[in-house]
């Protein structure tokens, strides 16, 4: 009786998703990147294809960020409650480029072109602009954003926590401490070159955004974000509050980090399962 019940017990249980790690080559960088992949539970068993969602990780981080800071698990129990859809998640090595195509490198081109390429051909996923998504933290968010206004027509849906959105070009005087500024000046030049800055600002961008052509979108922020960048994305959502671009936008307690992104992982994955259901 017992061991009936036992092999019930494990006939219910819901499949695992997978993560697996691997590295694809380049044209835009000249070079192998790696990424980590966290592929749904009923992947392994069939021939269906899903949605892909590229996942961007902040300053001093790579592609094991996504389940090293427990972000895998969030997504596997939202999958088993069938709060969210199956989709095959990528996590990309961006370095400290912010992603930008720029003197360090055409990251941007390797994020939306080379990687979504390598996705598109080695995995299941439906290619094409219809069933992608770009999600994005602290600096990932300040390039998901940036991607989302810049070029819509790349991704569906784009979310982003804990943007980088920054209302003055970066200075130590204006609080960016030393490693930052290290980071910033490897991008955008030392002193940072106001107009390759301006290029790249989603708050620049906003200011031309087309409300009939811009992906699906959302982002939020922490009431107490020791860098304050609550005001930039405040000041990102009244700028496109004026353009009439629609967007779901958030303030929640919390800091800048992880601890803060995994109380509102939820909201963004839910609205880009949303974005890319059938």
């Amino acid at each position: 009786m017992k061991i009936a019940a036992a092999i019930l017990l494990f006939a219910a249980a819901p499949a695992a998703a997978e993560v697996r790690s691997g590295s694809f080559s380049s044209t835009s960088l000249r070079r192998e990147v790696a990424y980590a992949a966290q592929l749904p539970p009923s992947y392994s068993s069939g021939a269906r294809r899903y949605p892909a969602l590229y996942v961007l990780h902040g300053l001093f981080e790579g592609p094991a960020f996504w389940e090293r800071r427990g972000l895998t698990a969030i997504l596997d129990g939202l999958w088993q409650k069938g709060l969210v859809p199956e989709m095959v998640v990528v996590a990309v090595d961006g370095d400290n480029s912010f992603f930008v195509n720029g003197p360090a490198g055409r990251w941007e081109d390797m994020l939306s072109r080379d990687l979504v390429a390598h996705v598109e051909s080695a995995y299941r996923v439906t290619p094409g602009r219809a069933s992608r998504a770009l999600l994005g933290v602290s600096m990932g968010g300040y390039a998901a954003l940036r991607l989302a206004l810049a070029h819509p027509d790349l991704y569906r849906a784009v979310a982003a926590h804990s943007a980088m959105l920054l209302e003055k070009v970066p200075t130590p005087e204006e609080g960016a401490g030393r490693w930052h500024m290290s980071a910033f000046h490897r991008i955008f030049g030392d002193p940072v070159d106001a107009g390759l800055w301006a290029a790249n600002d989603p708050l620049a961008l906003a200011l031309k955004a087309d409300p009939r052509a811009a992906p699906a979108l959302y982002f939020d922020c922490g009431t107490e974000d020791r860098y304050g960048l609550f005001a930039g994305n405040r000041e990102l959502h009244r700028r496109l509050e004026a353009r009439g671009v629609a967007h779901e936008f958030g303030l929640y307690p919390g800091d800048h980090g992880y601890e803060y992104v995994r109380t509102v992982l939820d909201k963004s994955l839910g609205f880009l399962g949303r974005a890319l259901a059938p």
